[in-house]
């Protein structure tokens, strides 16, 4: 019988820190990655978020809006490449686009608002 392999391409991901001001999407976005069997912090601002990631190491991704209030999750992902490298980033937004982002230097990825909740589990393991 062969044996299958599983792609090395696809990461670990276990536990996933949702991050945007609006609380009922944060809680909508962590209930969809819990129910794809993940672990999920939320915070509720970019500052909040780096209070999470500095107390729990175990944390392999972040999922944050752009558009927040103080903070902007593109503060936030250019702070988390600094300081936590191995943590995958994934922004979204309604208003941001991907063009823009890469006008102003920023490489981070992206998925666009409305989106599917695979296509960020996708960019988040991928």
């Amino acid at each position: 019988m062969p044996t299958v392999k599983c792609s090395t391409l696809t990461r670990v991901l276990r536990r996933v820190l949702v991050v945007d001001d609006e609380h009922d999407r944060a809680d909508l976005v962590e209930a969809l990655l819990s129910n794809d069997g993940l672990e999920v912090r939320v915070a509720y601002g970019a500052a909040e978020a780096l209070q999470i990631l500095e107390s729990d190491p175990d944390i392999d991704a972040v999922f944050s809006d752009i558009m927040m209030p103080g903070m902007t999750g593109l503060q936030l992902a250019d702070a988390v490449g600094y300081l936590y490298p191995s943590i995958r980033v994934v922004l979204t937004s309604g208003y941001t686009s991907p063009a823009l982002m890469a006008s102003h230097g920023h490489t981070h990825l992206f998925v666009p608002k409305p989106y599917r909740i695979e296509t960020v589990l996708k960019l988040l393991r991928d």
